[in-house]
């Protein structure tokens, strides 16, 4: 939820070229990266997928969304109760569902053994959901070093989607 500039805006950009390619975006709806990533995509007119853990009813009629839901580029689902507040446990258990939509993952940032992004993608690898990538981290507090150590991969500036979802060799763009 508090990533950096640099990290928000590499997402922006990622989720922008997402819609390019003509892929959509599956995210958790939460501020920050999850945001960035919807966000990118729908100013390049993409599709997005928000599974959100808490608060469906007030984030389907929040301006933000608003465009882009009447557009028919997103769609904002949740296994929880519309109006459930945010929850520990509803945060955790929707990554699931996450990773069950989608072809790949991308971890932004993680901090090793804390958090939601850390406990999805370790949940995900375990259980080789999807191929899952991640972005180099300058900070060496990140725990997406030890990410790549238990079996993810290193996402290099400019890989294509195809290359992510098949782990192809990468493809400029």
């Amino acid at each position: 939820r508090d990533a950096s500039e640099d990290d928000l805006a590499f997402t922006i950009g990622l989720g922008g070229m997402i819609a390019l390619q003509g892929r959509s975006v599956v995210t958790g709806g939460a501020r920050g990266v999850d945001e960035a990533s919807m966000l990118g995509a729908l100013e390049r007119d993409g599709t997005v997928i928000g599974v959100l853990a808490d608060s469906l009813l007030r984030t389907s009629n929040s301006v933000k969304y608003r465009r882009a839901l009447m557009d028919r580029n997103l769609v904002l689902v949740s296994p929880f109760n519309p109006e459930a507040g945010f929850d520990v446990g509803n945060a955790m258990a929707r990554n699931k569902y996450i990773y069950a939509l989608s072809d790949a993952a991308v971890i932004v940032s993680a901090t090793e053994g804390k958090g939601g992004t850390w406990s999805g993608a370790v949940e995900a690898l375990k259980h080789a959901w999807v191929p899952l990538w991640v972005k180099p981290h300058r900070d060496a507090r990140s725990g997406n070093a030890v990410l790549v150590g238990m079996g993810a991969r290193w996402l290099e500036d400019g890989a294509a989607m195809t290359s992510l979802v098949t782990g192809e060799e990468t493809v400029q763009v």
